[in-house]
């Protein structure tokens, strides 16, 4: 991932992170959102308008660090995936808003010491903004490049890089901030997260934003990464196993599948030091959505649920693998639907892909869906795919029985395919 510049930015912009207790001119906020809601003509602009990045200073900050440090020393993802999720959100809002519209000193803050995480109430003054809201309709790539730590500070940038009719592609980087010999700060860049927002009005009909022209080179090449990925999105959802059946190699493979379970079955107390069947993998939890895990439209925080997934998949990976395991890509997070305060969330993960090979490989899969506490019904509300790496010699293979597990490990074998995990 490239270094970037941009020299239209004057003054870095920063937002903080969540709190409930924001004192709120509701007034000053009512007649701002008035004064915009009105202007629906559309304008163009450069990604480096949409630009935002926020440091994370763990070296020089006790609680901050303590705070995002898991029990290996190293930084935890699955807190990160709340801040990389609002960032992209305020990133959004950015690009959405209409010419010349310029924050209050209260929507754009810089962050307080006491209080190093973004405010969700700095989205809400932006929720009105010409009428529109925006939501996180998919997160399509998390790649991790180095192992997360919190012995140097982060620093997290991110822009607007792709712009459909309601649509938008942010990109977000995580770079490491570390010193050379001669005491010069280089970033080491760590992280590349690719989130699809999108617009939609008070009856949650789809709404145009602004447009978007690439100025730089690099800005250039974004834009056409973006074309591309909307591209491959489009062939994966046409190819998925859900619309079609396998092609003839994955049903080969889902033929081999069945002759060595049904081989396995023959040898059982010798099958078990090889394999582990899918159906030993599964794990759960189940939560309850308290009116604390909102966002600015009083459902549950999309970031929230992504943390308890990658949570939920870390632990999974772990026992499974019986070391240490590794994020190294996050796949394919929809958000079918938005899940209400006071729901009932069960997350149920499972391994659907391993390759015992160097790197060895782990994919799991965490779906969440709400249970209705009245009828018991089951209503999907997320998929994960979280893509791990670990170092046990002794990893043993995957072993599908069913149809249907055979199904979701050709789905997992084609997102590490897609990963390409190195």
């Amino acid at each position: 991932y490239p270094r970037y510049s941009f020299p239209l930015i004057s003054t870095t912009t920063c937002i903080q992170m969540p709190t409930f207790s924001s004192s709120i001119s509701h007034t000053t906020l009512r007649s701002f959102c008035t004064s915009t809601q009105n202007s629906t003509q559309l304008t163009t602009k450069a990604p480096s308008e949409s630009f935002i990045e926020r440091v994370f200073d763990f070296t020089t900050n006790d609680k901050l660090s303590a705070k995002y440090a898991n029990h290996f020393g190293g930084l935890r993802l699955d807190l990160l995936l709340e801040d990389l999720d609002l960032m992209a959100a305020a990133i959004a809002y950015k690009h959405a808003a209409p010419e010349g519209h310029n924050n209050p000193d209260h929507v754009i803050v810089k962050p307080a010491p006491e209080d190093p995480y973004f405010e969700r109430g700095v989205i809400k003054k932006g929720e009105l903004l010409s009428g529109m809201r925006i939501v996180t309709a998919s997160v399509n790539r998390l790649e991790l490049f180095h192992e997360l730590t919190v012995q140097n500070d982060i620093k997290l940038s991110g822009c607007v890089t792709f712009v459909g009719e309601s649509s938008m592609e942010v990109r977000i980087k995580m770079s490491s901030i570390i010193k050379d010999d001669d005491g010069h700060k280089i970033e080491d860049n760590m992280l590349l997260g690719l989130f699809t927002m999108v617009a939609r009005d008070k009856n949650d009909q789809p709404v145009k934003v602004n447009r978007l022209v690439p100025v730089t080179d690099l800005e250039k090449s974004w834009y056409a990464m973006g074309l591309e990925n909307k591209s491959n999105r489009k062939m994966r959802s046409e190819a998925s196993l859900e619309r079609n059946p396998p092609t003839d190699k994955e049903r080969e493979l889902i033929h081999l599948l069945y002759l060595e379970e049904k081989e396995a079955k023959k040898n059982k107390e010798e099958s078990k030091k090889i394999y582990t069947l899918m159906e030993n993998t599964r794990y759960g939890k189940t939560i309850l959505m308290f009116p604390q895990l909102r966002n600015i439209y009083n459902n549950i925080f999309g970031g929230f649920l992504m943390r308890m997934a990658a949570e939920l998949a870390w632990s999974t990976a772990l026992l499974y693998a019986q070391e240490r395991p590794t994020f190294r890509a996050i796949d394919e997070i929809t958000f079918l639907r938005p899940v209400t305060i006071g729901s009932i969330v069960v997350f149920e993960s499972e391994v659907v892909f391993v390759s015992t090979e160097s790197p060895q490989i782990i994919q799991v899969r965490v779906e969440a869906n709400h249970i209705d506490p009245q009828s018991g019904k089951k209503t999907r509300t997320n998929d994960f795919h979280f893509t791990l790496t670990t170092n046990n010699p002794r990893l043993k293979e995957l072993m599908p029985r069913t149809y249907e597990e055979m199904l979701r490990y050709i789905e997992g074998r084609r997102i590490v395919n897609y990963v390409k995990v190195v």
